[in-house]
């Protein structure tokens, strides 16, 4: 009888260990063909790819990225599709699309568990495009685009990092996400700079302008920081002057001394005769609701009395600045300069006043309309 049980207790711990290395075996057979899955060969690759684009990583490592759908259909326009510039005849593919990434000299690439937002292509195709990075430790970016208006397409940007293609979200200046893609126009609206920055540029039907904000790529974190933001009257790409974050650092800076931006020599509680010594005659001259008023071409200077009052020790009690030029968006001041100390609509000025106390002096943006850019500005 003992031998009996011992033998039984033998026989059950052999069904038991046999049992688990079974069901171990189940349970790893999925994972060991998910892994084959994971690489396709380059030739296959090349065969089923439906788009293929060439990026670099920070390192300057060539990679190709090939887009291929396994249940990918064909279908043939039977009219032209105007927002992607397609003719009748062309031909357009659906399916569920995904990604694979091959480095340069490998044999296999692998499959990308990055969701991709393509349902469609129809070739030959605009809408999905590289742009390189302009300098070592810049990544190239792949941009992948959608409809987004009559104006502007809505951009999800990708890069590879560590041998992964991986989406990068888009930030305020602080780091708060603002989306997953952001908008450009269908052509020559994403342009990379130097210090990792990259532009995007597409038309605001509001201020009847073009919108140019300025990110920097931040590799580590995946991420497109917003940097600058600015108005621009043309098509083209701004090359000269000011965004709206160093203009309005410049000008808060000088308000809050007084001072008339780029020109120190003159600030408020300066004396006619001052006046007078350090600049040229103005354009103009009169009276306005608070006392006399000199015009020059870029600013006015505000006096403590009326014209017929105005002598040698009279002095400067507003700076004004004509800067319409600079097309500044009173979201934008917002969003640079955080929120106003007080905004209203003046009924005595015909518009809104928007009011930033900065210690001893005051910096008032002035628009007629909620969605007009800035007129004019004040410093007292």
């Amino acid at each position: 009888m003992i031998y009996s049980k011992y033998y039984r207790k033998r026989g059950l711990l052999a069904i038991l260990i046999l049992a688990s290395i079974t069901l171990c075996t189940l349970l790893m057979l999925p994972t060991t063909a998910a892994a084959k899955e994971k690489q396709i060969s380059a030739d296959q690759l090349k065969s089923k790819s439906r788009l293929s684009f060439t990026l670099r990583d920070a390192n300057q490592t060539s990679y190709t990225v090939y887009l291929f759908a396994d249940d990918e259909q064909k279908y043939t326009l039977t009219e032209p599709n105007d927002w992607t510039n397609n003719k009748t005849g062309d031909k357009s593919y659906s399916g569920t699309y995904r990604a694979a990434i091959l480095k340069k000299g490998a044999k296999y690439g692998t499959v990308q568990t990055t969701k991709l937002p393509i349902e469609t292509i129809i070739l030959p195709q605009t809408w999905n495009y590289t742009i390189q990075g302009k300098e070592s430790g810049t990544p190239d970016m792949l941009m992948l685009t959608d409809w987004g208006t009559s104006n502007f397409n809505e951009v999800h940007t990708y890069i590879i990092r560590s041998g992964v293609l991986q989406p990068i979200k888009f930030t305020d200046n602080k780091g708060k996400k603002i989306s997953d893609t952001y908008w450009a126009l269908r052509k020559n609206g994403i342009r990379s700079l130097s210090g990792s920055r990259v532009q995007f540029k597409y038309y605001n039907n509001m201020q009847f302008k073009y919108a140019v904000d300025t990110f920097k790529l931040n590799v580590n974190k995946l991420e497109l920081r917003l940097s600058d933001t600015r108005y621009w009257d043309q098509s083209s790409w701004p090359n000269s002057g000011m965004g709206d974050r160093a203009y309005l650092e410049t000008l808060k800076a000088a308000a809050s001394k007084g001072k008339l931006p780029g020109r120190s020599d003159i600030k408020i509680g300066m004396t006619l005769k001052s006046v007078q010594n350090n600049l040229n005659k103005p354009k103009s001259r009169g009276n306005e609701e608070w006392g006399a008023f000199y015009y020059y071409p870029q600013f006015g200077l505000g006096f403590d009395s009326y014209m017929h009052e105005l002598n040698a020790k009279s002095r400067i009690a507003i700076l004004q600045l004509y800067n319409e030029k600079q097309n500044l968006a009173p979201q934008n001041v917002r969003f640079w300069l955080g929120k106003p100390s007080n905004e209203y609509y003046n009924e005595a000025v015909g518009g809104y006043e928007m009011t930033y106390r900065l210690g001893k002096h005051t910096l008032v943006f002035n628009y007629e309309e909620e969605d007009d850019l800035i007129d004019f500005t004040n410093i007292y």
